[in-house]
């Protein structure tokens, strides 16, 4: 009897592992006072005049840092614990939540992003409230907010809890609780600047723990031969990702109702494009939506294959067994990182798991105070100083926070099954919702009448299907199988997802046909356009080069330069000042200038040769100008 609590009271984690995870929380902590120090100063520099740089961190984030936030606010701590755990009980096919949302992140970067920058919106509710009405936007504005807080933050805990509760011994709700507390506080100091720099450390921190296990594991289990080898009776397409149609990922599914969902999560999600739109010009934010689509290769190996790894040892072991329930497979990740990795060798699982878990939380934070500042206070009170907005915004970080630290006695009596309902209510709602975003981008002649048709049917019949859903699993669960409306609850809901898209797009369509607006304002800079991609470039470069207050000729000799490439004499050498460039040439041939000055003086024309020599400085002086301009787009 005095075994097993010795066996509890066993180390999990050594002293390296301590000091690794102190250092994390000294990186993190000394990134947040940096970044919090430098907006302190640019707001007092601005007289507080410019909430953007709380909210939107100064619209000034370089590429890469853009990608690595993308990267980082997607994967949460729910992902070591629900995408390993799915990928252990139904195989490789969950990987393609992750490979698919390639596509979605260039979606973002070719056709969305130029729309959102150039209707310069501070919110995507804000967008939809300028392209229809401020129904639909009002609308999206609660939707965000109770998701965010009833979802995205309950799968955040509950994944941090079952971490906690695995991999040491400390007070899970106490651990919880100052994990909270300390995210809130750097994103409260220094807004989104704070928290997307320290998710570009936390994505390195991902794949530095990530990497590691991986091999581990590999090593642990003989390789990837060994792992295909093994075979389940109870998951005969364990090892396919394109699956029959009546398996639990079809193929059907994957193709259709999975890009339905993510499409909305990658391309319309506060919480995602805001920290796109945040990016200094919307090159780099492309650039970062391709790099991050780079990223998400990667998941797929780090939680997906150690998941499935974690099945084939905890199976060999007796740990797991085919009549398990389904909440066992949770515990995937964590039981692979105390059964292949050493004491003093977990600290850097640890910290990337941390990782995850405050920059999941970081996000949700910042994008609520954002949505609520910009699209709830701002409305009510229009006048307001941008000093007012960022306190307001700091005041619902710590708001937020309380109600995540509300959730914790609520969650153990959610059940085992937490996650995967969590995950339904986002793929019943997105429909609607993206095809508002989607049409509304390309079309100018779907309207307000009918976006606010589409946004309620949508939302009403995916809700529909959610309660029955819940109510026909609580049913079960006191031993009465009562069928309700079955076809309509057991339809796959990927399947379902896309059908409600296809339903939700028809309504959209025909209520807008049948009632079309009589009049309409602008909204021709919230429409997408082949051309309008170069046409913001050129508008950021005349802007930062000094062609701003010119007209929109400035603009076109600048993006002729820019994409039909510099005049010169084709040689492409440096023209020896130390740029680097070949200054361009207005077609000013200076030696015949010289020549034609002293045929000038010869004649004694001197009237003649100053205005000759007025002229050719005029020349050159233009030369000089718009070589400043291109060299400068080059720079930026």
């Amino acid at each position: 009897m005095q075994a097993e609590p010795q066996k509890e009271e066993e180390a999990i984690l050594g002293p390296i592992d301590a000091l690794t995870i102190a250092v994390y929380f000294a990186a993190i902590g000394s990134i947040g006072i940096v970044v919090s120090v430098r907006q302190a100063k640019a707001q007092r520099a601005a007289d507080g005049r410019n909430s953007e740089g709380y909210f939107l961190a100064e619209r000034s984030v370089a590429w890469w840092a853009v990608a690595a936030s993308l990267f980082a606010s997607n994967i949460g701590a729910e992902h070591f614990v629900g995408l390993a755990g799915l990928a252990a009980y139904s195989g490789v096919a969950v990987g393609f939540y992750e490979w698919g949302a390639i596509v979605c992140m260039l979606v973002l970067g070719y056709l969305f992003l130029p729309v959102y920058f150039n209707s310069k919106v501070q919110t995507m509710p804000k967008w939809l409230e300028f392209r229809y009405n401020t129904f639909c936007g009002t609308f999206l504005v609660a939707l965000s907010l109770v998701l965010y807080i009833l979802t995205k933050i309950a799968a955040t805990l509950f994944a941090g809890e079952l971490m906690l509760t695995e991999i040491s011994h400390v007070n899970k709700w106490v651990a919880i609780v100052l994990l909270i507390m300390g995210t809130a506080l750097y994103t409260v100091t220094g807004g989104l600047a704070a928290v997307i720099y320290t998710e570009t450390l936390q994505t390195l921190v991902l794949f530095a723990g990530g990497f590691a296990l991986l091999i581990a594991a590999l090593v642990k289990v003989g390789g990837f031969p060994s792992l295909m080898q093994t075979e389940y009776e109870s998951q005969p397409h364990y090892f396919q990702i394109f699956r029959p149609v009546t398996a639990d990922f079809p193929w059907t599914g994957l193709l259709t109702g999975y890009y339905t969902t993510s499409l909305w999560y990658w391309c319309t999600d506060q919480v995602i494009v805001q920290r796109a739109i945040a990016a200094k010009n919307v090159q780099h934010g492309r650039a970062g939506c391709v790099g991050g689509s780079f990223l998400k290769l990667l998941p797929g190996f780090l939680m997906v294959v150690p998941g499935m790894i974690a099945r084939k040892l905890m199976n060999e072991q007796g740990v797991l067994t085919d009549e398990s329930p389904r909440s066992e497979y949770d515990r995937a990740f964590t039981w692979l990182v105390l059964e292949c990795m050493p004491i003093n060798s977990r600290g850097i699982i640890v910290a990337a798991m941390v990782s995850a878990l405050m920059s999941s939380l970081a996000s949700v934070f910042n994008s609520c105070a954002t949505i609520f500042t910009y699209d709830i206070y701002k409305k009510y009170k229009p006048y307001a100083a941008e000093t007012e907005l960022v306190w307001v915004g700091r005041a619902v970080v710590v708001a937020v926070a309380a109600l995540s630290c509300a959730w914790l006695p609520v969650i153990p009596l959610l059940g085992d099954q937490l996650f995967l309902w969590i995950q339904k209510p986002p793929s019943y709602i997105a429909p609607p919702v993206l095809a508002l975003y989607m049409w509304g981008c390309l079309f100018e002649w779907v309207n307000a009448k009918g976006a606010s048709a589409c946004l309620i049917l949508g939302v009403a019949v995916g809700t529909l299907r959610f309660l029955l859903e819940v109510g026909q699993a609580v049913m079960h669960m006191n031993g009465s199988d009562v069928p309700i409306l079955t076809s309509f609850v057991s339809l796959n809901f990927l399947h379902f997802s896309a059908i409600n898209f296809v339903l939700s797009s028809a309504v959209l369509f025909l209520v807008s046909i049948i009632f079309p607006a009589k009049e309409r304002g602008d909204i021709s800079h919230m429409l997408w356009k082949g051309n309008l991609y170069d046409s913001l470039l050129v508008r950021y470069f005349s802007d930062k080069c000094g062609q701003g207050e010119e007209s929109s000729n400035g603009e076109l000799e600048m993006g002729q330069l820019l994409r039909q490439g510099r005049k010169s004499d084709g040689d492409g050498v440096d023209d020896g000042d130390g740029d680097g460039f070949e200054d361009i040439s207005l077609g000013v041939d200076k030696a015949s200038l010289a020549n034609d000055d002293k045929v000038a003086g010869d004649r004694e024309e001197e009237t003649d040769a100053v205005l000759l020599r007025n002229d050719s400085n005029d020349a050159e002086g233009q030369t000089t100008a718009l070589n400043q301009r291109l060299k400068c787009a080059r720079r930026w």
